[in-house]
């Protein structure tokens, strides 16, 4: 298929198409789901997973047999990563503590580059062939041991779908296929939802969703994918830029084939909570990740604003249908990454990675973030990942996950402020058997705050209160904890009567 020259004004233009392909956004207990063998068990309750999103293409390298058309010097190019890759590291995710893994989009893409660019479909946006794995990934026979084997881990699976475009290689043209794209031209308006939905994302042929044929085969295809490859949910790509009606449709679809339990998460790139929770309160999505909150996360942590940003954000929580379902994030493909947003500041990598491990919702880390990996814009923010490059960040992205795993509270619990100011914010989460403080330091220096207990915690005074990272005591008086926190410290405070504390440290006496 030949390129027009209007779709590569710049190659800067072109580049941020190599993934979800969206223009930036104002800074604004029995699961159900099928497999191929039949049911499969794991919780049903995603609030208490963490979701690990792994770009195959850039993750690990496992089959060097499918390495054709590899370029590691071309960041836009296939660097080898595959379905084994995944596989050969399933034990690396469990010791890590996530729970799902997000795998980007499996199908055929284009095999040919993006005309003069040097760009290649490598991270599976481009669809040339919905009924094939991409042969650079693997086979089915392959997607479905990876299945297998995570389920044997208690890994769950999520399948990145596009439903909104194919390929630039797709035969549009074939009469078979008449009726089935919008001929629009590019999106002209990126504040007019008209042409969100109706026009091309930089001249990738656009499904045109309303024709019930077009409809019929994205729900029959991806969900035939699901049966056979026995995931656990989808992850929805540019949800913006398809009808609501069609959305409808589809989660209705993944509750009737997939269950109660089946997920299904949607990629709405906004930073207008109540524009994002239209698709959840209207679209029928059971999750959403929270884009909203991720641009607060870049101006309070990465940036150094006012902890207030943080309140003020969360207290926008009534306009979703179920804010504790939202998935919110540090980074992903199609931003930089926080730790170069950042200044390449570990420590405000720290504080912000506590918070996202600990407050509602259904958290997703995007990989290399456990390590401190850096990158800017697309396709920088797609290094291959670097295994083993910060033992002592990746050992801290542990802990966190292992605190949040023994605590219902930071599963599950409701998250009650606390206290805010320009430095500090701190929060309970409750559950009926458990409760939990969070207090966050952004700042370089000390600071001391001493925090009254809600009318809701039901913690008695002389409580002791141990902190999950540095084992230190703190006890409940007068219905108050005074906390210290160090330069941009988390302290994570659990009950030591709560069966789900972690007591300290019995440090063994010298004889």
């Amino acid at each position: 298929m030949l390129v027009r020259r209007a779709w590569i004004a710049s190659l800067a233009l072109v580049t941020s198409l190599a993934g979800c392909g969206h223009a930036p956004s104002p800074a604004a207990t029995v699961s159900e789901g099928m497999t191929a063998q039949g049911l499969r068990t794991g919780s049903s309750n995603w609030r208490d997973d963490v979701i690990y999103f792994a770009m195959l293409d850039r993750f690990n390298d496992g089959d060097r047999s499918n390495d054709f058309n590899v370029d590691r010097s071309n960041p836009g190019g296939f660097h080898g990563g595959d379905i084994q890759g995944l596989i050969d590291k399933l034990d690396y995710l469990q010791a890590l503590g996530v729970t799902t893994i997000w795998v980007s989009p499996l199908l055929q893409n284009d095999e040919t580059p993006l005309g003069s660019t040097n760009l290649w479909g490598y991270h599976g946006y481009w669809t040339k062939d919905f009924t094939t794995i991409d042969k650079h990934l693997g086979t089915t026979a392959k997607a479905q041991e990876l299945v297998t084997k995570a389920h044997a881990k208690g890994l769950k699976i999520l399948l990145d779908v596009v439903c909104n475009q194919a390929g630039y290689t797709f035969p549009v043209n074939d009469p078979k296929y008449a009726g089935w794209f919008h001929h629009n031209g590019n999106i002209q308006d990126w504040n007019n939802q008209w042409w969100l939905e109706n026009g091309s994302l930089f001249g990738l042929p656009d499904f045109a969703q309303e024709n019930p044929a077009v409809a019929s085969f994205l729900i029959d295809t991806y969900f035939g994918w699901a049966k056979t490859l026995g995931v656990d949910g989808f992850r929805l790509d540019a949800v913006k830029h398809v009808p609501k009606s069609f959305w409808v449709q589809f989660n209705q679809q993944a509750q009737a084939r997939g269950g109660s339990s089946f997920l299904t998460l949607g990629e709405v790139l906004s930073g207008d909570a109540g524009y994002v929770a239209d698709y959840q309160r209207n679209a029928g999505f059971q999750s959403l990740f929270d884009f909203p909150l991720y641009y607060t996360f870049d101006n309070v942590f990465a940036q150094g604003g006012s902890m207030r940003q943080l309140g003020d954000r969360f207290a926008q929580d009534g306009a979703y249908a179920d804010a504790t379902m939202l998935s919110p994030f540090l980074d992903n493909h199609d931003v930089p990454r926080f730790l170069t947003r950042a200044g390449g500041d570990l420590t405000k990598l720290k504080v912000a990675l506590a918070c996202l491990l600990t407050i509602r919702g259904i958290p997703m880390v995007y990989y290399g973030t456990e390590v401190g990996m850096a990158g800017g814009g697309d396709p920088d923010n797609r290094r291959d990942m670097a295994f083993g490059s910060n033992e002592p960040m990746r050992a801290y992205t542990q802990s966190l996950l292992a605190i949040r795993k023994r605590s219902t509270a930071l599963q599950h619990g409701r998250q009650l402020e606390m206290w805010q100011d320009d430095q500090v914010y701190a929060y309970l989460r409750q559950s009926p058997d458990a409760e939990a403080i969070v207090a966050l330091n952004n700042t370089a220096g000390s600071q001391t705050r001493t925090l009254p207990l809600r009318a809701e915690c039901r913690m008695p005074d002389g409580t002791q209160l141990v902190d999950q990272l540095t084992n230190e005591t703190v006890a409940v008086q007068n219905r108050q904890v005074t906390l210290t926190m160090g330069p941009r410290q988390a302290r994570i405070l659990l009950p030591l009567a709560n069966p789900n504390a972690k007591p300290p440290v019995q440090r063994r006496k010298k004889k």
